[in-house]
């Protein structure tokens, strides 16, 4: 039991580590491109910006949610990658098909990473709101003015 809660942490501290990174470095460039633009930006380039931190988060999560796979693989606990990857995105996403079960003795790690997911999702949605608040507040202050 120490042994897994001790994997279930350091799978959590890197998926942590991975998000920070990321998520910083997504707002590093909207503040970039916001400087750049001095706030005056189309409707069009509006879109893409939140699109491209929307796709950003998401392939953050992928990556994530690789990182638990590639240690269920590596561990055994499940046969390939691919019922691994499946294994750890359904958790990851709290969406648990239950189709796909780990072994008795890891089967801990899928709430464990059905947490982690919960929390890492509720960080992104606010990344997303404070990009769309900087993206869209000029307007919006005008709007309700």
């Amino acid at each position: 039991m120490i042994l897994l809660l001790l994997v279930a942490f350091g799978l959590t501290s890197a998926t942590v580590i991975i998000h920070a990174f990321g998520t910083l470095e997504a707002i590093a460039h909207l503040s970039r491109v916001w400087q750049r633009k001095k706030g005056n930006q189309g409707s069009v380039v509006s879109v893409i910006q939140i699109l491209r931190v929307v796709s950003g988060l998401l392939l953050l999560h992928w990556v994530e949610a690789g990182i638990w796979a590639g240690f269920f693989l590596a561990s055994g606990a499940l046969p390939d990658i691919e019922t691994a990857t499946y294994f750890s995105l359904t958790s990851y996403t709290t969406l648990g098909y239950g189709d796909v079960v780990m072994p008795k003795s890891w089967r801990l790690l899928g709430p464990f990473e059905g947490a982690v997911g919960i929390l890492m999702f509720g960080w992104s949605t606010g990344i997303m709101v404070a990009a769309i608040t900087r993206i869209y507040g000029s307007r919006l202050r005008l709007l309700s003015e």
